[in-house]
């Protein structure tokens, strides 16, 4: 019986010229014997179309026992139009139990389908057309009365709508809910969101000024670490003193929006980014002033407390710290709509840009994954990594009299313990062990 490379069952060539597929069903105990479902086509081609889409079906999710069904559809006397609440709830549980596709992808399509549910979620499948869909998308982008969810989207966020839908067509369709896929003809909005700027390294240099230099409060050491860790807001929220060693921090995780809980970073990928020196002294000073506040206020604080803290000792919500940068950001020297998420954006062109770090490092520090990053097992070492990090404080040191010697050129880090290292400006003669926050003594110091 001829096979198809990586599919279960067969099929073989009858006698009239036709051919049958004959997939197994597994042992049957009432027959005492194994069921076998077979189903003949007209030529060789069919047959294996056929036995790949079995093989799809119940790679995906689908049930021995609904073969029948899947190809040959139910009865008449027995089928139910599906809606379109219905269908997607499946897709996504599918797609879910699949396990072929990220926790974070599943919550995307979850999302994608709420902004769409409100105009179609209770239509039939097979009701829905190309021009309801448009229609859809142009009311999602409307601030009129045909805006039904009450939030004007952007054509990006209504593009991730339109990504949710093309894919759960298309398998309402290879399922014969539908007789045709309507987004076959749907125009997919476009893209609209301005280009992300990146801060000059002198506006980067006013802002952490400004920062370090007044009071410092949970949302304005956020905003440090955002600029100089390039960290996501979600992943900055999420960061506890339990992921910082003091020299860097541990990014494994980010939290969810609106939510206490976490999940795993973008990529799935845990990195750990070395602090830049002004950063470290910063979060240092933090740390002590955060202890105090917690037993001001009788509050328990341990290790597993977030650096950017509520007001209640927990992490702060996204859409509350966005709220509260959307205010502040006008005091800061940076343009008036700067986001957060630009912060990061100046973090890695300083990087690149201005301290000539090489991609791969930088990707690795900012937790960048492109298609270079599969095919290849080489990585940067912690020195090449510290060495980038004290490149970018020196860059975003104010002035040579407030720098620390981790920015100078004459201080290098020790590969036993990146937060120490040795002064050479007076020479090896008189060479002596410092720590990054050890403000020059002898007036020597010269930015790298």
């Amino acid at each position: 019986m001829p096979k198809v490379p990586n599919c279960k069952g067969g099929y073989y060539p009858r006698k009239n010229g036709s051919f049958q597929v004959k997939y197994p069903l597994g042992w049957n105990e009432a027959k005492k014997d194994y069921d076998v479902f077979n189903r003949d086509v007209g030529t060789e081609a069919e047959a294996i179309v056929l036995l790949k889409s079995i093989n799809d079906f119940i790679f995906h999710g689908g049930k021995v026992s609904d073969i029948p069904e899947f190809v040959d559809g139910p009865s008449k006397k027995n089928k139910k139009d599906k809606t379109v609440n219905e269908f997607a709830e499946e897709f996504i549980s599918l797609r879910k139990r699949s396990k072929q596709v990220a926790d974070r992808t599943i919550d995307s399509d979850r999302e994608g389908f709420r902004r769409v549910k409100p105009y179609i979620g209770d239509m039939l499948l097979k009701d829905v057309t190309p021009e309801i869909i448009e229609s859809t998308y142009a009311s999602m982008m409307s601030d009129g009365a045909d805006n039904l969810n009450g939030y004007t989207y952007t054509g990006t966020t209504t593009m991730k709508s339109h990504a949710f839908l093309s894919a759960m067509f298309k398998k309402a369709r290879y399922y014969n809910h539908i007789d045709s896929n309507p987004m076959d003809r749907v125009s997919a909005p476009k893209k609209d969101t301005k280009e992300k700027r990146s801060l000059t390294k002198e506006q980067a240099r006013s802002l952490i000024a400004e920062i370090t230099s007044n009071e410092l409060t949970a949302k304005s050491v956020g905003v440090l670490l955002g600029i100089g860790s390039g960290l996501r807001l979600s992943e900055m929220l999420a960061v506890t003193w339990r992921d910082y060693d003091g020299c860097a921090v541990l990014v494994n995780k980010s939290l969810l929006r609106d939510k206490q809980d976490s999940k795993s970073p973008k990529n799935e990928e845990t990195r750990l980014v070395p602090c830049i020196p002004i950063l470290i002294q910063t979060l240092d000073k933090w740390k002590a002033q955060q202890q105090r506040w917690f037993a001001e206020h009788g509050l328990e604080w341990s290790e597993d407390v977030p650096i950017v803290n509520s007001t209640k000792g927990t992490h702060i919500l996204q859409k509350a710290f966005n709220r509260w940068y959307k205010i502040e950001r006008v005091s800061y020297p940076i343009p008036d709509d700067f986001v957060f998420h630009e912060l990061r954006h100046t973090y890695v062109s300083l990087l690149s840009r201005e301290c000539h770090v090489d991609d791969r490092t930088t990707r690795e520090m900012s937790g960048h994954k492109d298609a270079e990053a599969f095919g290849t097992y080489t990585h940067t070492n912690t020195e090449s990594q510290i060495r980038a990090a004290n490149q970018l404080g020196a860059l975003l040191s104010p002035t040579a009299e407030t720098a620390s010697c981790g920015n100078c050129s004459s201080w290098g880090p020790s590969p036993q313990n990146p937060c120490l290292g040795a002064c050479w400006a007076s020479g090896a003669e008189s060479l002596s062990a410092t720590s990054l926050d050890h403000a020059c003594q002898i007036g020597k110091f010269s930015h790298r």
